[in-house]
């Protein structure tokens, strides 16, 4: 699948995941479960890149996405590896090429066994500059998921996580979190790790309360 090919298809999954949020307004926005029904197998879709609206995102920012979509593919797998749910990681020569809908991605999980789709998609991931101690600029992860199952399309989980590193100077009610990280400056990829755990934690289909 090209570059091209991989952002359209996440600004498919950023639209559903914007639809998702729409029609669960009753439910708490940022994450958590809306509805109640057995699952069997979850079919976890390779993480997606977005980028805006507009097309402004210049190559450098679209690669860091594709980067970023390949590291979060791994601690995805690392993340729910102590998961009691049956997990089926989808490859992505599984999908069609093009825009994956919320019917493509229905029949893929059905084709793998499952009656549970979770899609992951990546809409910055900024690497830090600098070191642990000091950086010219910190590292900064943005991303959504949504899981849902596959019979009519019902919201079982969702949430965002949106981060840009902050010292203690701009922020002072970052104090315990800077704390509990060591005081250092996290790589993109610590970020993104401290992210997806917080965000699959909350949501009791993947493990979590």
């Amino acid at each position: 699948m090209t570059a091209l090919s991989k952002v359209r298809v996440g600004l498919a999954v950023c639209c559903f995941l914007a639809a998702s949020g729409c029609a669960t307004k009753d439910k708490p926005a940022e994450s958590g479960k809306t509805v109640d029904v057995p699952v069997s197998c979850i079919a976890v879709m390779p993480v997606q890149p977005t980028t805006d609206y507009e097309g402004t995102a210049s190559e450098d920012e679209l690669k860091a996405l594709q980067d970023g979509s390949r590291v979060m593919d791994a601690l995805l797998k690392q993340e729910l590896a102590q998961s009691r749910r049956t997990l089926q990681f989808v490859d992505e020569a599984r999908l069609p090429s093009g825009a994956l809908s919320m019917d493509d991605a229905r029949k893929v999980a059905e084709q793998v066994g499952c009656n549970a789709v979770l899609e992951v998609s990546l809409g910055q991931y900024t690497e830090r500059v600098g070191g642990d101690y000091g950086v010219k600029q910190p590292a900064a992860v943005t991303f959504a998921y949504r899981m849902y199952e596959t019979k009519e399309g019902a919201v079982l989980c969702h949430g965002r996580f949106d981060e840009r590193q902050q010292s203690l100077m701009e922020n002072l009610l970052t104090l315990p979190k800077a704390k509990r990280r060591g005081l250092t400056w996290l790589t993109a990829e610590e970020l993104a790790r401290e992210g997806l755990r917080e965000k699959m934690g909350q949501c009791s289909y993947l493990g979590g309360k």
